[in-house]
Formats: C-alpha cells, sequence, structure tokens
C-alpha cells in the first residue's frame, strides 16, 4: 500500500465505527451497574421534555443544566420510552457520532487522512471516552458539537463556502447548550484563529467570514445568554460550587494534577475512573508530547493561514480545555469528566508524533513505506487496544466491588425491591414507606420506582418517623445505613431483612413496624423550658433527652415532635439548636431539617437526633451554666416559627432547656491560635495563648466582652483575675475588682489538666468612667493579691452614654407601670404624610413613647407596638424591637432615666391614625412573656391601649 485512498479509509472508519460500536453498546443497562443520582435526574430531564412537553432554553434544577443532550435523550424517550436504556443509549450513538466527527474534522483541518484515521482509532478504544459513551451525561455532547463546529469552520475556510460557514456559526452556538466547560471552547477559537488575520492580503476578507461566524453563533446561543441575563444565578451557581474555597487546593498545585492527568496520574474517582489511571500510556502519552512539540516547532512553516490556525488550535486546546478541570479547586482534581472538551483535539497529537517518527525510520532505513506502517498501526489500535479496552472497562472497572456503591446501586436495586413488594399487597394494607438517603426525594428513585410518590424521606439519617396510624416499613440502603441512635426503635419488633447483590455486597435493610415503639418518658423534672411546646400551632416539642459531652465531642440531642396541622403549601421549618452560657453566649449551632415539613401528616410523631458541637475550650459544668435554645425556622427567610401558649398568645421564638453537662476533655493536639496571640507562660503550668475581643469601642454603661484562651498542664493554685481599664494619656488605672475565670464560676483551682480553657468574661463599662482612650489591662492575682503575671489586652476607646432624667413633653400622659420596673410617661402622636411609590401610596405617622426606669431593669426587654384591625386583632402594623430600634437595651437604663423611643407607623392608602388602636407593651422575648401593667395601683392586664387621635 503506497498510499491511503478514500476507499481505504473508508473501510478502516468502518472498521473503527464497528471497534466503538462493540465496546459501546453492549450490556447498557448492566454495565456499569447502578444508576447514580446525576444520571437519574438527566433521565428526569428527558422524560420531562419528550414525554410531558417541557421545551427549556436551561434547565435550572440539580444545579443547572444546559439542554442540548437532554432534547436527543428525550427523542429518545419518546420513541423508546424513559427508560435507562434510552438514555444511555443517547450517550452511545453520541460517543459514536464522536469518533466519526473526529476523522472528519482530521480531514478538515489537518488534510491528512493518516492523521485523521489514527486520531479516531485511538478515540474508538479510549478508555476514557467508552466510560462516558455508556452514561446518561450531558457533557458527552459537548466533544461531538465541538469537533462538528471546528470541521465546519474549516471546511468553510479553506474554501470560503458561506454556508459552511454558517453551519459553523450554528455548531458553534449550539454547543453553548452542550455543557459548563463549553464555555471556555469560544476563547480558545478566538485565539486559534488570529493566524488569519495576520496576512494582510486576506484580512478583509477573513474579517467578514469570521464576523459572520461569530454573528451566527451569537443568534444560536441567544436565548441561553438571554436566560443567564435575566437568571444571572443560573450563570455563577456551579461555577461558585467548584471555585476556591477555605479548604480547596492551590492553584499551582491543581494545575500540576491536571496536566499530570495526560500520562501520569489521572482522576482519583471510581465512578468516572479506573482511580489515577492517565488518560494515555507512557507510549501514546510520549507520542503525544512529541506530537505537541512538533506542532510547535512547525507552526510557522505552513504557507495558508488556515493551517498555522489549525496547527495553533492543537497547540492551545491542552492549555485552554484543561482548565475546568484546573480551576475547580473545591472538587475533585483532576477530573475525567470536566476535562471531556479535550476530545477530540488531544487525540490529533500522537498521530502527529508517531507518523514524525515513522516517516524518520522510513527516511533512515527506507522500510516500511510510511503509508504501509500508519495501516498497520491503525489495525494495532483497533484490534489490540480494543481488546485491552474492552478487558480494562468490562473486567477490571465494572467489576470493582465499590462500583456498584458508588453508583447508587442500592437505590437502583430497593427501587424494584419497592415496586415488587408493595405490588404484592392490597392498597389497603400497603404500610407507610420510609427511605433514608443521602438527598432528599433521590432522583434514582423518582426515575426508576412507579411508588414513589407515595415514599416519606429521611434524608441524612437524623430523623425516624412513626405515623399516626399503620404499619411502617422503613429502607435503609448501604450508603445511608441506619444510625445507631435509631436501632433500638426500629429493632423493637425484630431483626431487619437483608439485601444483598448477587457478589454479596449488602444493598439495603428493610425494618418494619406495626406500631409506635416505646417512646423515652420525658424528664422527671421539667426543665424552666417545659415540654410540651407548641411552635406556630403545627408542630408541638413533646420531649427533650440529652447526654453529657466533652469538650471536643458532640453533645446529643434527641427532640420528641408531634405533628398538629398540616403546613402550609411549600413550607419549610428546619430545625436550629444553638448552644449557650448562661451569659448567652453562643458557643456553637446547628441547622437541620431531617423530615421536610412538606411530607408532615397530622399525629406523625418525629425523633430528631441532633449532635451538636461542644468545642475544645468549653469549660465543664452543669446545673445550669449551660443551656440548649432550640426551635423552627424558615430556611428561605430566617423566620421562626413562633412558639404559642395554652390561651393561642405569642410565647418566645425558641425554647430553652437546661438539661446539658459538659465534661472536661482532653486538650486538642496541636493548641488552636486565637484572633490575638500572646503564647506567654503566666505562670508555672499556666499558659496565656492569646484573647478574643469584642467590640474595640464602648459606651460608659455597656458591656464589653472578651476571652482569654488558656493552657494549663498541671494542677493549679488558688488565683484571681484582676482587669482595670488604664488611660493612655495619664496612666491612670480604673479597677474593676478581682474576678475568676468564666465568669466567675469556675477557679483555676478547680481546672481538671491538662486543660485547654475559652475564659469567656463579660464585664460592664463604668458610667463613672471619663471619657477617652484606655488599654484593657489583665492581671494573675495569688492569695495575698500580689501580681504573678500582666498583660495588655488592646484598646478600648470609651464616650459618655448621653442619659435624660428629665420627662420631655409629650402630648399624652399614660403614666403606666410595666413589672414594677419602667414606666410609660406618655407619648405623642402625629399625622405624616402619604408616600408614593409607584401606583401604591402609603400614609405614615409618628410616635414617640417616653419610657422612664422607676428601678434598674433586670432583663433586656423587647417594645411591642401594634397598630390593631377594626375587630381589635392584630395587625394592621407592627413593630417588635428592642428601644430605639435594639440599640439601648433596657438593662443599659438607669433608675430615673428617660429614654424616648420614636417610631414611624405605616398605614394603608389613605388611612388615619386616629382610625385605629395602638397597643403598646414591654415582653421577655425568650419567653414572649409580657410584663404586668399597672396603672393608678391598678393592675390593668399586660398592655395599654393608647389614644389614637393625634
Amino acid at each position: 500500500m503506497t498510499r491511503l485512498t478514500r476507499t481505504h479509509a473508508l473501510a478502516f472508519m468502518v472498521l473503527a465505527l464497528l471497534v466503538a460500536a462493540a465496546l459501546r453498546l453492549p450490556d447498557l443497562t448492566a454495565v456499569p451497574p447502578g444508576v447514580h443520582y446525576d444520571e437519574a435526574a438527566y433521565g428526569l430531564n428527558a422524560g420531562d421534555i419528550g414525554l410531558r412537553g417541557e421545551r427549556p432554553v436551561f434547565i435550572p434544577s440539580f444545579t443547572g443544566r444546559e439542554p442540548l443532550f437532554l432534547y436527543l435523550a428525550g427523542g429518545m424517550a419518546r420513541a423508546l420510552g424513559n427508560t435507562l436504556f434510552a438514555l444511555r443509549l443517547t450517550a452511545a450513538f453520541v460517543g459514536l457520532l464522536t469518533v466519526a466527527a473526529t476523522y472528519w474534522l482530521g480531514r478538515e483541518m489537518l488534510a491528512d487522512r493518516r492523521i485523521a484515521l489514527l486520531a479516531a482509532a485511538l478515540l474508538a478504544v479510549s478508555f476514557w471516552h467508552v466510560l462516558f459513551s455508556r452514561l446518561g451525561f450531558r457533557v458527552i455532547s459537548q466533544p461531538l458539537l465541538m469537533a462538528l463546529a471546528v470541521a465546519a469552520l474549516f471546511r468553510g475556510l479553506r474554501g470560503g463556502r458561506w454556508p459552511w460557514l454558517w453551519a459553523a456559526g450554528l455548531l458553534i452556538g449550539l454547543t453553548a447548550y452542550t455543557y459548563l466547560a463549553a464555555r471556555l471552547f469560544p476563547v480558545l477559537l478566538a485565539f486559534a484563529l488570529l493566524p488569519l488575520l495576520l496576512d494582510s492580503d486576506t484580512r478583509a476578507v477573513r474579517l467578514r467570514q469570521l464576523a459572520f461566524v461569530a454573528l451566527v453563533a451569537f443568534l444560536t446561543a441567544l436565548p441561553l445568554l438571554g436566560y443567564f441575563y435575566f437568571n444571572p444565578d443560573a450563570f455563577w451557581v456551579r461555577i461558585g460550587q467548584v471555585a476556591p474555597g477555605e479548604n480547596s487546593l492551590s492553584l499551582t498545585e491543581s494545575l500540576l494534577r491536571a496536566f499530570g492527568m495526560f500520562f501520569l496520574r489521572g482522576d482519583p474517582y471510581l465512578r468516572f475512573n479506573l482511580p489515577g489511571r492517565p488518560l494515555f500510556d507512557f507510549v501514546s502519552g510520549g507520542l503525544l508530547l512529541v506530537g505537541w512539540l512538533i506542532c510547535l516547532w512547525r507552526y510557522r512553516r505552513f504557507p495558508y493561514d488556515w493551517q498555522r490556525a489549525a496547527v495553533l488550535l492543537l497547540l492551545l486546546a491542552p492549555l485552554v480545555m484543561i482548565l475546568p478541570t484546573a480551576l475547580a479547586v473545591n472538587e475533585i482534581v483532576p477530573s475525567n469528566l470536566r476535562a471531556l472538551g479535550l476530545i477530540p483535539f488531544v487525540f490529533y497529537l500522537p498521530p502527529i508524533g508517531l507518523i514524525a517518527l515513522l516517516r524518520d525510520v522510513e527516511r533512515r532505513f527506507h522500510r516500511p513505506p510510511l503509508t504501509r506502517a500508519v495501516s498497520i498501526t491503525a489495525l494495532f489500535i483497533l484490534l489490540v487496544g480494543g481488546v485491552l479496552t474492552q478487558h480494562r472497562y468490562f473486567r477490571q472497572w465494572a467489576t470493582q466491588p465499590d462500583l456498584l456503591l458508588v453508583n447508587d446501586g442500592d437505590l437502583t436495586a430497593a427501587a424494584g425491591w419497592l415496586d415488587g413488594t408493595l405490588a404484592a399487597l392490597p392498597p389497603g394494607e400497603r404500610p407507610t414507606v420510609y427511605v433514608a438517603a443521602v438527598h432528599y426525594r433521590h432522583p434514582t428513585l423518582a426515575f426508576l420506582s412507579a411508588n414513589y410518590d407515595s415514599l416519606k424521606w429521611l434524608p441524612g439519617g437524623h430523623a425516624l418517623v412513626f405515623p399516626a396510624t399503620g404499619a411502617a416499613l422503613y429502607l435503609y440502603p448501604a450508603n445511608s445505613p441506619a444510625p445507631a441512635w435509631a436501632l433500638p426503635y426500629l429493632e423493637a419488633e425484630g431483626p431487619p431483612e437483608i439485601v444483598s447483590a448477587a457478589n454479596g455486597t449488602e444493598l439495603f435493610r428493610v425494618y418494619r413496624l406495626s406500631a409506635p415503639p416505646q417512646l423515652p418518658p420525658p424528664a422527671a423534672e421539667p426543665t424552666p423550658a417545659t415540654v410540651p411546646a407548641d411552635f406556630g400551632g403545627l408542630i408541638t416539642l413533646e420531649n427533650i433527652t440529652t447526654a453529657p459531652a466533652a469538650a471536643g465531642e458532640s453533645l446529643p440531642v434527641t427532640l420528641q415532635w408531634r405533628v398538629s396541622a398540616a403546613p402550609p403549601a411549600g413550607a419549610s421549618y428546619a430545625t436550629f439548636v444553638h448552644l449557650e452560657d448562661l451569659n448567652g453566649h453562643r458557643w456553637s449551632q446547628i441547622e437541620q431539617d431531617g423530615y421536610p415539613a412538606e411530607q408532615w401528616q397530622p399525629g406523625d410523631v418525629i425523633l430528631e437526633r441532633i449532635d451538636v458541637a461542644a468545642p475544645y475550650g468549653l469549660p465543664p459544668g452543669g446545673d445550669g451554666l449551660y443551656r440548649l435554645r432550640l426551635g423552627r425556622f424558615d430556611p428561605g427567610d430566617g423566620a421562626r416559627l413562633p412558639r404559642v401558649n395554652a390561651t393561642g398568645s405569642f410565647a418566645g421564638d425558641s425554647l430553652l432547656s437546661y438539661d446539658v453537662a459538659i465534661r472536661p476533655g482532653p486538650p486538642p493536639d496541636p493548641l488552636p491560635q486565637p484572633p490575638y496571640p500572646v503564647n506567654e507562660a503566666a505562670v508555672e503550668g499556666l499558659f496565656l495563648l492569646g484573647y478574643e475581643r469584642g467590640a474595640l469601642a464602648a459606651e460608659t454603661g455597656q458591656i464589653i466582652e472578651f476571652a482569654l484562651w488558656w493552657s494549663a498542664d498541671r494542677p493549679l493554685p488558688y488565683m484571681t483575675l484582676g482587669l482595670s481599664l488604664v488611660n493612655e494619656t495619664t496612666g491612670v488605672a480604673w479597677p474593676y475588682g478581682t474576678i475568676q475565670p468564666f465568669y466567675n464560676l469556675y477557679p483555676f483551682s478547680l481546672w481538671t489538666t491538662p486543660a485547654f480553657i475559652i475564659d469567656r468574661q463579660a464585664v460592664r463599662v463604668p458610667d463613672e468612667l471619663p471619657p477617652g482612650e484606655y488599654r484593657l489591662r489583665l492581671e494573675l492575682l495569688d492569695g495575698q493579691q500580689q501580681a504573678l503575671y500582666a498583660t495588655n489586652l488592646g484598646p478600648l476607646a470609651v464616650s459618655r452614654t448621653e442619659r435624660l432624667f428629665e420627662l420631655p413633653a409629650f402630648n399624652y400622659a399614660v403614666g403606666a407601670l410595666f413589672g414594677g420596673e419602667i414606666a410609660l410617661a406618655g407619648y405623642s402622636l402625629s399625622d405624616l404624610e402619604t408616600e408614593f411609590s409607584g401606583k401604591n401610596s402609603v400614609s405614615t405617622a409618628a410616635l414617640e413613647l417616653v419610657w422612664q426606669a422607676e428601678t434598674q431593669p433586670t432583663a433586656d426587654y423587647t417594645v411591642f407596638v401594634h397598630v390593631l384591625n377594626a375587630d381589635g386583632t392584630c395587625c394592621v402594623w407592627q413593630a417588635d424591637a428592642m428601644p430605639r430600634g435594639g440599640a439601648y437595651p433596657t438593662t443599659r437604663w438607669r433608675p430615673g432615666e428617660v429614654v424616648v423611643d420614636a417610631y414611624e407607623i405605616s398605614l394603608p392608602e389613605g388611612a388615619e391614625i386616629r382610625d385605629y388602636e395602638i397597643e403598646v407593651g414591654l415582653y421577655v422575648a425568650e419567653t414572649g412573656q409580657r410584663l404586668g401593667v399597672v396603672i393608678n395601683g391598678t393592675m390593668v392586664g399586660d398592655a395599654v391601649v393608647l389614644e389614637s387621635r393625634p
């Protein structure tokens, strides 16, 4: 064979496609095993398009998806049914077309049948491409569209054919609808086509051609661009997820890993690779490097501008299209999935290197003829490479023990088991089915199970639910095993049924209950936050149980809820739990939604397990030293579900439980560093690691908070802490006196050592302190009050609190005393004006409440101002906040002090404040308990109604 004719090339390509089909088509539903979350989600999207008439430009669900592949899969679903076979068959056909397009692209871009044929042969037996051609993922469409687009572009550029240029623009625009990484494709083209503009003789023609291509591409992509313009979050959401984060790789390390995937070490993720296997072996990888260097060396030798553009494209493609995996530093790096945009361009580089070597051998030894050597090599690649790839894919990768579970094979099997089991039962005897899964409403079951709509979900294994009536069945897949805390309840009526795969891999366990098991009894002595506690009339907290925990561990909290009423449609109420100390400092918090509200049914009992972090540094103790603040909130806007008492009145937005005990625990190794390090030995065996500071400026009477980070390695003697504020100008110290660690509650002499303690303190700036610049000074004193150690804890700028002790003029006197502590002396009320905003308008009124402290207030009270409806119910308008918009808590007030609290009330259009009653009062935010009101020595309730005639 002296030359490779079109007939020879056609025969070779038929063989290449047959080999490619033999690798891509057999056992599509069985290999790979299982149906992963992402693949099932694609199946659902394809069904929406093919069977349910949706026509999206972009699919915002599942972090956002470009739809071109899903339209192809939707068409296949319409023809064959929305099945796994139809979805994967679509990907296999796209993969086969990509092999054929690779040959065409090589012919158009390089005008060399030998390189095109070798590249197509390499792609046909590529383990990398075979794997993705057998998965129903949209990414498989990206290489095909890029190959077709560039082939049409170069055919149009070589012959000046405008229909081909139009097709190129259309295909470039369609590439934007394939996959996220395709957004870099126009960047690659823009740089690669620069040689077309360097020749002054042809520049004008090339500019018109490229402008035409760009215009067609822009118009094709315009619907998608318009979607992103009106929905910018859809463009950025997935980019933000893979972008650099706090614990991500450095960009340098990520780039090195990404380039190493060519022939050193590849994707470590079993789902998309034999872990660590590079894209090319050492032979083909070495030829790839040789080919790239040859392109670089010969770049300027090509006479035609389109040839230089083609070579530059091959040079730049590995550098540009590797960026989607190199820049995804917050995810797995390298990633075969994100690097698929390298196909088909990198598959031309090994043939270029090989032909250069064969040509050199032919020149030196005059045998074998180059064309014959290429033909033999192509046959070798297809036959031997095909056998090796078949072995690697079907015998090595597909039989990996972990692949079944990595690919959600447990839920795949559960779908068939559930359908068979439930179909065998009469409708009236079917239990309520609860399925645990990492993800709520897992797409694998949605795609595969006919009973999906009747399933209840236990995401994350954080909750266990018992229905109000009837039997229950609980299915725990291998990827979401039943948590240890739930086993006593699940196994109350017997051990589980275990279902395993043919290879012995456990797939899932099934637990059955005919009735709710015995639940933990309520505490014998109710805590200050007694249960049951009704939240919003929707759900009641019936019991709280905790167990002691050491610092550095998790504090186990089990909440027993009972659903009172079905929540509003679309409502979501997650649980929040805050671990606080007696001073209100929040040490840790957690929010979780163990059983989403849209599944609640009246009578359901929900056991929710929450593991609250007990952070290192937490001083040990119990007996009210710590408390849990818990409740329900809407994750969308943060609004808390209110507690209501037996009369339906507001009782706070959370519940406090003091059943918390923290044990001493070993210190962490290494010790953490505080925000302001000191790292000094205070006394023998006691080290001050540093400190935390709150505000660096304060007014007199305001509380300042700070924390000392201590480390102790031996028992400590009796010592105290001395605090003072030292004036920066005069050096005069203003002493606070002596205190003990942790709000004066945990003396050094009681420490269990070795210990790491975060010693939180809260002190009030004295009212008598002159304004100025101060330093907070700390001394460690022995039993005789002698200083053992001293250090500075940073600056504090002090300003004077302006206090008013004389009543100002006001329009209406009230003379109401709230809780025996704070009097409402009077108020002023006036209409303001109507404000217009577009088509709407509101009327406003100004209200000034004049308060006076009768004694020192004992708590920070919340003021409520309610403009009542005509029937006396709340509310046309309301405000609930500490005085002066939360800026002046009542504990800062002094006996006799007067505080003017202003509000601007908004009313409906045309309304006047005289048309409404205004209710005013004070309450404790934590409990909703209102302060009683006394007027002229007579108790009149828990609020006053103001006259509203200005």
